[in-house]
């Protein structure tokens, strides 16, 4: 299963990782294009 998120701050990344975790590919998007990457600084 294909999910969209909008938002990958605090909240939307921890999201998409226990989504990706359960198996479903995720397609985020983020206003800063660090978090969209996967790297979000302080982590």
């Amino acid at each position: 299963m294909e999910l969209g998120l909008v938002g990958l701050g605090k909240m939307g990344g921890n999201m998409r990782e226990r989504i990706r975790r359960a198996g479903h590919t995720v397609i985020g998007y983020d206003r800063n294009p660090a978090p969209a990457r996967g790297h979000v600084p302080g982590r």
